[in-house]
């Protein structure tokens, strides 16, 4: 039996219809990038995993991946000294 990913484990029911090779391609793509500082969401997650199996376009991916940042730079202001 192959070994789950972390991030399958963390979130089966996002994983469920990927295969183990699938799992694992989602899984390191979210690995490399935390070794750059990005702490993923859920929802990116899920967008990740939409991208994998082809329900969402690579421009959609980046939109929303935009939309988000847009969104958290929003509700957390620069704060002044």
């Amino acid at each position: 039996m192959t070994q789950e990913p972390e991030w399958a484990v963390r979130y089966p029911d996002l994983f469920a219809e990927l295969t183990i090779e699938q799992k694992w391609s989602v899984h390191n793509t979210i690995a490399s990038n935390e070794m750059e500082g990005w702490e993923p969401t859920r929802d990116n997650v899920a967008d990740l995993i939409a991208l994998t199996r082809g329900l969402i376009t690579l421009e959609e991916f980046v939109r929303r991946g935009r939309a988000a940042l847009d969104a958290q730079a929003s509700s957390n202001p620069p704060t002044t000294t």
